[in-house]
Parts: structure tokens; C-alpha cells; sequence
């Protein structure tokens, strides 16, 4: 199994790296801080120490030379003060005397010399040692105070005849610890990695490796295999994800059980579904061809009593040859209209599976009001067609199509004549056919002038087995499979109308890809 660079491994390792080193630097800052504050306050101690060993050695000349001595006056207290200042880390002293005296110093006083003779002023005057620091230098960490004066009163005989002050830089101590801290930086990294080392090791043993084996398992999975799962490691937070795992993996296969009955006991439900939309639309399809075959018949009669009477003419022989081939024209023009309106309606009624091929709607609407005009219900009726439509190809089963078109006219002509029956009125019998291309579909609106729909029915006109007409004159599905066929090609059908003043009937469709409509006919 290859480690992603950004693995658990490398961000639990980076955040220990993070978190010790910043322990320890946090732990090494404070430890630092804590020994300048101890190195410096034991250099304070040691400074006033020394400071009232000078003032002894001081106090312990006579007082006449205290008042008027130069520093080149007692070359052995010179000397004797220089070595006590090396041997206590200090640079310089200088006397103050307490009444009018000349002061003398040791050592390079350069701009601090106004700094301790204030210092000593302030010890004569409070008889007590008097300490302050001056500057500001680079310590280890941060800035620290450069120097340190340290005054105490000089008393001789029971009086106080002046007082000494005497300075130390600390910048030797900062340097010391400084160079401590490469040491002490060097042990850091070095108990960073031994850290580091076995922090990883015992995460690697808890942690880790129970998670890598989960991952092992996991990618390893395959469906329709069980997975086995490895023992669980311990009864901490990782074996309960064992556990837990195990336990949801169980309820998955379970579900998955259940969930494969409901999908098949689904599937079956489905295929039964469509097996009964099948069968509805195909019983509806019937009743508009047994409505249709009985208008046919009616349309048959008349040719069919033209031809017997030619052929009773020309056996009783009362025609002329002329006659006879004029008869025999006749019968032929009618016996191939009675052929073309049986033809027609075998081929509607032709229980073809449903396929889907590209259709050119004008066309297929052609054809529909071809059929139809023969119908004792279509005479007189003027279908206006107005085809507006550039594009009107479009994918769907042209048998369902028509079923659709066919169902809408013979609703219309419906309308149309209980309208006439119901008013007596003796107006144009009109039904409107529009089309129009609309963002990529085309809109077949179906306009007529009949009775309407009233305005509680508009929006129940598609529920299925719901009518308008009189008992025995519908079955209420025509309008409802016409929804299904239309919702199933992708398209929709909208209703439109008022009680007494006709209804429009919109069937929007999805238009073919223009690629797909090369060779398809239209009109």
C-alpha cells in the first residue's frame, strides 16, 4: 500500500516535531530567564560583598589622609583594590567623601561615573547600600541591563566619612550563558529525536498499524465477498472502532438484503405498471377504432350501393359499350376509396410495439385528418391548418402520436356537436391546427369552437376515467393516456377553454437534434 505524502503518519510526525520542540524551547526559554535572573542577583549579592570589604579597607586609614588623598598617595590600598575588584568580576570604584574632599576613582569611567557618584550620594545620605542598573544590552533571549553599581556608606570612627561605589559589566555573564545555550539548544535536538523516535513508535503500535490494517481491509474489499475483519486490537477507542465497524458492516449486509428484495419486488411492480399502461393504451386505442370502424362503415355503404347498382345496370345489358367502361370506371374510383378508408384504418389499428424513430409532426398530422374526414362526425367540420413551424421533427412512436392527435380531433368534433345539439346553432364547425417552434420544441395547439370546458373540469380533464360527456359516450381515458404518451415522448399537454366558447388543446414536444433529421420527410 503506497504512503500519501500527507498520510496520518506524516501529520501526527509533524505535529510531534512541533509540539516537543515546542515544549522544549518553551522549558529552555524559562530556564534561561531563571538563570540570568539567578546569575544576576547572585552577581548583586557578590557586589555588595565586595563593597563593604573596600569600605572596611577604606575606613580603616587615618582620617587625615581620607580628606585630601589622591590616588597615587597609597600605591598598596591602589593595589589592594584593583585585585579585589578583578577577583569579584568588577571594573571600577571611585570614593565619594561625605564633606568636602577631593573623590578619587580606579578604572575607565567613562559616561557611568555621574551615574555612581549620585549612587553614593544617596548612600550617605540613607546609610544603607544603594544598587542600580544602567543601559541596556543583547542578553541570551531578550534585552538585559548592561551595567551594575553597587554603593555602601564608608563609616570611620563612628561617622560617616564618604562613601565608595563600584560597577560591574554584566555583558561576561550574558556571554556565558550564551554560550551554555549552544549546548543546552544541542540536548534539545537531541531529545527531540529520541522523543520523537518513541512517541512514533508507541503511536505506530496503538494507532497506526490497527488503522493501516482497517485500510488494507477496506481496499482489498471486493463486492459480493465478505470482509473479514482482523481481531480487535485492544479495548480502547480503537477496538470499539472494530467494533463498531463490524457491527455496520452487518447492518449493511442486511440492508443490502432488503434493499435487493425491494428492488426486484420493485422491478416487478414496474413491469406490471407498464404492462398495464400497455394494456390501456392499447384498450383506449381499440375504443377509438371500434368508434372509428362504425364511421367507416357508414362511409362504405354509399360507394358500395353505387357499385351494386352499375353492376345490376350492366348485367340486366341496358348500357352501351361507352356506358359499361363509364360504369366500370365508376365502380373502380369507388371500390378504391373503399379500399383506401379500410386501408387507413388497418393501419391505425395495427398492434405495432412501441418503437421510437423520428416523426415529422405535419406530416403525421396530415395523415390523422385524412383518416378522420371520412367520419359521419368530421363532416362539415373545416379544419383550418396553419403550420408555422420551420423544425417540426421530432422523436417519439408515431402509432402513440397519432393515437394522441386522433383522440384530441374526435374531442373537438365532439364538442363541436354538442354544441349544435345544445343550442341550436347553426355556426361555421371549425377546428383550428397551429404550430410554432418555441425554444427548441414545437407547440401543435388544437382550437375548437364547441361547447367548452367548464372552468372545475380544466384541471381535472387529464385524471383518468374523469369526462365531461354523457354516461355511455366516453370512457374518460382518452385525454388521460394522451397525457401519459405525451409525458413519455418528454413533452407536455395543456388544456385551455371556457364553458360555451370552445377549448384549445396545446401539445408541446422536445424537437430532434438537427443532426439526427437528415432524410426524415416532412410536408
Amino acid at each position: 500500500m503506497r504512503r500519501s505524502f500527507y498520510s496520518l503518519r506524516t501529520g501526527i510526525l509533524a505535529n510531534l516535531i512541533f509540539l516537543i520542540l515546542a515544549a522544549m524551547l518553551l522549558i529552555n526559554v524559562i530556564m534561561v530567564r531563571l538563570a540570568e535572573n539567578d546569575l544576576v542577583q547572585f552577581k548583586v549579592r557578590h557586589g555588595v560583598a565586595i563593597a563593604h570589604a573596600l569600605a572596611l579597607l577604606v575606613a580603616a586609614q587615618p582620617a587625615s589622609l581620607l580628606k585630601d588623598m589622591s590616588i597615587a598617595d597609597d600605591r598598596w590600598l591602589v593595589t589592594r583594590i584593583k585585585e579585589i575588584l578583578q577577583k569579584g568580576g568588577y571594573q571600577e570604584f571611585i570614593f565619594v567623601p561625605s564633606s568636602a574632599g577631593s573623590q578619587w576613582e580606579i578604572g575607565p569611567w567613562q559616561e557611568g561615573r555621574q551615574d555612581a557618584v549620585a549612587l553614593c550620594r544617596q548612600s550617605i545620605i540613607t546609610q544603607k547600600e544603594s544598587i542600580a542598573f544602567y543601559g541596556t544590552t543583547w542578553a541570551v533571549i531578550w534585552l538585559g541591563r548592561e551595567n551594575l553599581k553597587v554603593a555602601v556608606p564608608v563609616k570611620s570612627g563612628g561617622n560617616t566619612v564618604g562613601a565608595i561605589a563600584i560597577c560591574s559589566h554584566l555583558g561576561p555573564v550574558y556571554t556565558h550563558l550564551r554560550n551554555s545555550e549552544k549546548i543546552i539548544l544541542v540536548y534539545i535536538f537531541i531529545n527531540t529525536i529520541i522523543l520523537l523516535a518513541a512517541g512514533m513508535y508507541l503511536l505506530s503500535r496503538v494507532v497506526l498499524r490497527p488503522i493501516q490494517k482497517l485500510l488494507k481491509v477496506t481496499e482489498e474489499f471486493k463486492e459480493g465477498e465478505p470482509l473479514s475483519l482482523p481481531p480487535e486490537p485492544s479495548a480502547n477507542e480503537i477496538g470499539q472502532l472494530f467494533h463498531s465497524l463490524k457491527m455496520m458492516l452487518n447492518r449493511l449486509d442486511e440492508n443490502k438484503r432488503e434493499l435487493k428484495a425491494h428492488i426486484a419486488s420493485l422491478e416487478q411492480a414496474n413491469e406490471e405498471l407498464r404492462k398495464t399502461q400497455e394494456e390501456v393504451i392499447r384498450s383506449e386505442k381499440l375504443a377509438s377504432v371500434g368508434r372509428l370502424a362504425a364511421g367507416v362503415a357508414h362511409e362504405v355503404g354509399n360507394p358500395i350501393g353505387v357499385v351494386l347498382g352499375y353492376l345490376d345496370l350492366m348485367k340486366n345489358g341496358e348500357l352501351s359499350d361507352d356506358e359499361v367502361r363509364d360504369a366500370l370506371d365508376r365502380c373502380e374510383s369507388e371500390i378504391a376509396r373503399i379500399n383506401k378508408i379500410i386501408r387507413q384504418l388497418l393501419d391505425y389499428s395495427r398492434p405495432d410495439p412501441p418503437v421510437s424513430k423520428h416523426i415529422s409532426v405535419h406530416s403525421l398530422l396530415l395523415e390523422t385528418v385524412e383518416m378522420l374526414k371520412h367520419q359521419p362526425i368530421m363532416r362539415n367540420i373545416i379544419i383550418d391548418k396553419k403550420f408555422h413551424s420551420p423544425k417540426d421533427i421530432v422523436l417519439g412512436d408515431e402509432s402513440r402520436l397519432k393515437q394522441v392527435f386522433v383522440n384530441i380531433l374526435l374531442n373537438a368534433a365532439d364538442a363541436i356537436e354538442e354544441k349544435q345539439k345544445t343550442e341550436n346553432a347553426n355556426c361555421d364547425k371549425k377546428i383550428r391546427i397551429e404550430t410554432q417552434n418555441t425554444q427548441g420544441t414545437i407547440k401543435v395547439s388544437f382550437q375548437d369552437n364547441g361547447c367548452g370546458i367548464p372552468k372545475e373540469s380544466v384541471k381535472r380533464i387529464f385524471d383518468p376515467f374523469y369526462s365531461t360527456k354523457e354516461p355511455g359516450k366516453g370512457t374518460g381515458l382518452g385525454l388521460s393516456v394522451s397525457y401519459r404518451i405525451i409525458e413519455q415522448m418528454g413533452g407536455q399537454i395543456r388544456a385551455q377553454g371556457t364553458q360555451g366558447q370552445g377549448a384549445t388543446i396545446h401539445v408541446i414536444l422536445p424537437l430532434a437534434r438537427d443532426e439526427e433529421t437528415k432524410g426524415v420527410r416532412k410536408e
